[in-house]
């Protein structure tokens, strides 16, 4: 057979312009060689496809699609005239293709008649499984496709393993109306052909697979029941079929049939002991089935043969596609034996495991988990300080340290201060603040309230401001330059954290004198009015008791700012027309309880029902004090104070 290339590149293409392009550009250095020629063969497309094809090879032909598939693959070969034969789709992409022409050209390889080619499948859920594939064969005129769908090569050996990779992008199936094209081609063909042969295994095997890429969970478990019985009874066809068994196993666990996927998974590993995907699947059946140990086992196991997949015999194998190769199968592992470990307390081999996690924030946040338990302050430092600024992986550390530290005692605490007290990040500054005293804590409160942008970090760096009673109008100022949700969660914080405060809030909220038009210093007024009334409320309630004369005066002064706070926000004529979808309740709250009381002024009876029920509503936990506001305003009003009693506002 005479040749004029090196090689052929054959690719059958319908309706792929979201696709077709990638393929291409990721080989325009060898296709623009002269000893490389491109042959595609359009099936029938509606789109652009033959277009994109003619900007890379005027070698662009057409042959109607004839519902088979080997069919078509042997038309793109026959158009070939190089010596070697590189199979493609346009749903692929060749990772290195300089180096696929490097073994293709060295004549060391010319007596190998076919080569293998690793391909990742990637995922909608983001993993990829990992198939090993004879993709490049030896053009000697008898090489050619068998099979109507899921078509296989028929080649001679002996077979070269290559470290060429492809990434198949074909079943991200982001595009719905592409998959539920794929699948009613695909599974339309293996139907047919099993209506010739239903005792086909591969086939039931493959219509097996369509009905579960589709989601047809049910379905998907019948049909791979059917093939798993055709193959069962003879040890050396279970052995050449044992890819079912992966595919059995994933179906079933899709059913949430975990026995059934745990029979299956060691019926499989008895047949390959090296199928490590069985055993990823057997420990998440057990997780499932809430059998720990099990899972730990398994889970192990699993990780012993993946770290070691290239040298395993099964990772030639083209039969078998591992599932579960990936760096998130194996975090996945890696993350479940932590947790079991932690729940027993060894937690010097939790943070064994922890370091070998892949994912730079599961990885911070694990490690960070078992070294504080260990107390190992300075290593949690330097985790901490390596995350940059990746404020997520920050926040997911700081939140850990600071739910242990509740647990720590006064001089572990101190310790942790100390570690965590050397740098100008907000939170080393915070941890600063902590272990400081005298006129050093007051030198780092001052570089705090300078340095640091309260309104944007975590309820925590309240603790800055413990001590504001000291220097409240550098506390108060700061307050002001903060949204009204977070000062109430810095005071909520502070009232916790320091009870000799308690008195210095109430003074504030009986005695401050606030501008009505100072916006900022009646949102610090109201916000501090309430943590106290919304605390001393849930102790009345609790302990059965009347709401006291004193905070009563502070919930009259608490609505009294409340009005001048939303005239300072709102327009006074449109105000009526929106004030219900404020998302803000509490303003919602002042607004109708001052509508209220306008129309108690009126005698407007229904109305001022009407608006008292709607404050009521807008700030529940102000029920105990409208109870006695009730009483108060409306006092002369019998007939909306009868109305009222009766509707428990």
């Amino acid at each position: 057979m005479s040749y004029e290339y090196l090689l052929s590149i054959c690719m059958m293409v319908r309706d792929e312009e979201k696709n077709l392009r990638r393929c291409l550009e990721a080989m325009r250095s060898i296709i623009q060689r002269d000893d490389v020629e491109l042959i595609i063969v359009d099936t029938g497309s509606f789109d652009s496809t033959v277009e994109i094809a003619r900007d890379f090879t005027d070698k662009v032909y057409f042959h109607k699609w004839g519902d088979n598939f080997s069919e078509m693959r042997n038309i793109t070969i026959s158009y070939a005239k190089g010596i070697y034969i590189l199979i493609m789709d346009a749903d692929e992409v060749l990772t290195d293709a300089e180096l696929l022409y490097k073994y293709v050209s060295d004549e060391k390889y010319r007596s190998y008649n076919a080569f293998v080619l690793k391909i990742k499948n990637f995922s909608s859920s983001g993993g990829f499984t990992v198939l090993p594939q004879e993709r490049i064969f030896k053009n000697d005129g008898t090489f050619c496709y068998e099979g109507a769908v899921h078509n296989q090569p028929k080649f001679k050996k002996p077979i070269l393993n290559t470290e060429i990779y492809l990434d198949h992008y074909g079943y991200l199936f982001h595009d719905s109306e592409l998959r539920e094209k794929k699948f009613k081609r695909t599974a339309g063909i293996l139907m047919k052909e099993l209506e010739k042969n239903p005792n086909n295994a591969y086939y039931r095997f493959q219509l097996a697979k369509s009905y579960g890429a589709h989601r047809d969970k049910k379905e998907a478990h019948a049909e791979i029941i059917k093939a798993y019985e055709l193959i069962s009874g003879d040890i050396r066809t279970m052995q050449a079929y044992i890819y079912v068994y992966g595919t059995y196993a994933i179906i079933c666990i899709e059913n949430n049939e975990f026995d059934e996927a745990v029979r299956i998974c060691r019926e499989g590993i008895e047949l390959r002991p090296e199928y490590l995907d069985l055993y990823y699947l057997m420990a998440g059946a057990y997780m499932k089935s809430n059998k720990p140990e099990e899972a730990l086992s398994a889970y192990r196991r699993y990780l012993e043969l993946v770290t070691q997949y290239d040298r395993l015999a099964i990772s030639a194998d083209r039969s078998v596609e591992m599932y579960y190769t990936d760096d998130k199968c194996k975090d996945t592992a890696y993350t479940y034996i932590f947790n079991e470990l932690y729940k027993n307390r060894e937690y010097k081999r939790c943070y064994e495991y922890s370091t070998l996690i892949s994912d730079k924030k599961s990885k911070a946040i694990y490690s960070v988990k078992a070294l504080l338990k260990l107390r190992d302050f300075d290593e949690v430092k330097t985790i901490y300080c390596s995350c940059g600024n990746n404020r997520s992986i920050c926040d997911a550390v700081e939140a850990l340290i600071e739910n242990e530290s509740e647990s720590m005692t006064e001089d572990e605490n101190k310790q942790l201060w100390a570690s965590l007290g050397d740098g100008d990040e907000p939170y080393l500054i915070l941890n600063q603040f902590r272990g400081a005293d005298g006129s050093a804590r007051e030198a780092l409160l001052a570089k705090a309230l300078k340095q640091i942008d309260f309104n944007s970090m975590n309820e925590y760096f309240a603790d800055i401001l413990i001590d504001m009673d000291k220097n409240k109008s550098a506390a108060i100022s700061t307050l002001k330059r903060m949204k009204k949700s977070k000062i109430k969660q810095y005071i909520r914080r502070i009232y916790s954290k320091n009870h000799k405060l308690e008195e210095f809030f109430e003074q504030y909220a009986l005695y401050e004198s606030v501008r009505n038009d100072d916006h900022n210093g009646l949102k610090v007024f109201i916000s501090i009015a309430y943590v106290i009334l919304f605390i001393r409320a849930g102790e009345a309630k609790s302990s059965g008791t009347e709401i006291t004369e004193r905070h009563y005066s502070i919930f009259k002064r608490y609505i009294e700012k409340g009005h001048y706070y939303v005239n300072t926000l709102y327009d006074q004529e449109r105000m009526r027309l929106y004030y219900k979808t404020l998302e803000d309740q509490e303003d919602t709250f002042f607004i109708a309880l001052n509508y209220a009381r306008e129309a108690f002024e009126r005698r407007d009876v229904k109305v001022a029902i009407k608006y008292f029920k709607e404050a009521a509503k807008a700030n529940i936990y102000m029920a105990g004090y409208m109870n006695r506001y009730k009483d108060e305003i409306f006092k002369d009003m019998t007939e909306l104070n009868d109305v009222l009693n009766d509707q428990d506002i």
